[in-house]
This record gives structure tokens, C-alpha cells and sequence, in this order.
């Protein structure tokens, strides 16, 4: 036997306690090691998942700011839209009245053909055959 291991021998019979210590830090000293390299590992995961939700985010943002542009060039054109339909509405007006104008002009001068021919008819033909002479001018 080396002396060493006698060493160590006599040492565990005289301090059981403290070689079983030195074995629970030996033993913990490991398990330490292995849970940083697994939380490294985690670290490593969470940062690669951070980076692709922040590039996801940037995505959405941008086509959130694309939605945003396209609304309001959408709000534009209704707008435009909206004017147009009022300048036509105030036209249709326009030509709505013109058009009552034009007929009570028609009715009246319909009115005033009906007058004129109820004279000449009631007058009866003037002599020589001319119609367009009036009783007055005979």
C-alpha cells in the first residue's frame, strides 16, 4: 500500500464525516457544472427565441405601418369619392329644376298653341283661303 492511500485510510477513520463532505462537494461541484452548462444552453435557446420574436415584431410592424398607409389612402379616395358624389348630387338638382322649368315652359306654351288654334278655329277661314290673316287685319 502507498502511502498515500494509507493516509487517506487513516483519514477516513479518524474524520468520516469531513471525507463524505469532501464527496458531497465533489458530487455537488458536478451537479453545478452540469445545471450552468444546461442553463447556458437555456440562455442560449431564449436568445435565439428573443432575436426571432424581435424579428417577427419588426415584420408586424411593418405591416402594420403598410395597413396603416393603405387605410389612409383608402380614407383619401372615399373622401374624394364622397365629393364627387356630392358635386353630382348638387348637378342632378340643378337639372332636376331645369327640367320642371322646361316643362312648365312646354305647358305653357302648349296652353298658348291650344289658345291660338281655338281663335283661328273659331274665326273660320278668311277670304281667299288665307289662314294667317286675323278678323282684324281683313
Amino acid at each position: 500500500m502507498s502511502p498515500r492511500e494509507a493516509l487517506v485510510r487513516a483519514f477516513r477513520r479518524i474524520a468520516p464525516g469531513t471525507i463524505a463532505r469532501l464527496d458531497d462537494v465533489s458530487r455537488l461541484r458536478q451537479e453545478v457544472d452540469r445545471l450552468s452548462a444546461g442553463s447556458e444552453a437555456q440562455s442560449r435557446d431564449f436568445d435565439t427565441r428573443i432575436a426571432a420574436g424581435a424579428r417577427d415584431l419588426a415584420a408586424l410592424a411593418e405591416v402594420l405601418e403598410d395597413a396603416r398607409r393603405r387605410g389612409g389612402l383608402a380614407d383619401d379616395a372615399i373622401a374624394r369619392i364622397i365629393e364627387r358624389l356630392e358635386v353630382l348630387e348638387r348637378r342632378l338638382d340643378e337639372v332636376t329644376t331645369d327640367l320642371q322649368e322646361s316643362r312648365r315652359l312646354s305647358l305653357r306654351v302648349a296652353q298658348l298653341a291650344d289658345l291660338v288654334f281655338d281663335r283661328l278655329a273659331s274665326v273660320g277661314p278668311a277670304s281667299g283661303g288665307d289662314v294667317t290673316t286675323s278678323p282684324a287685319d281683313r
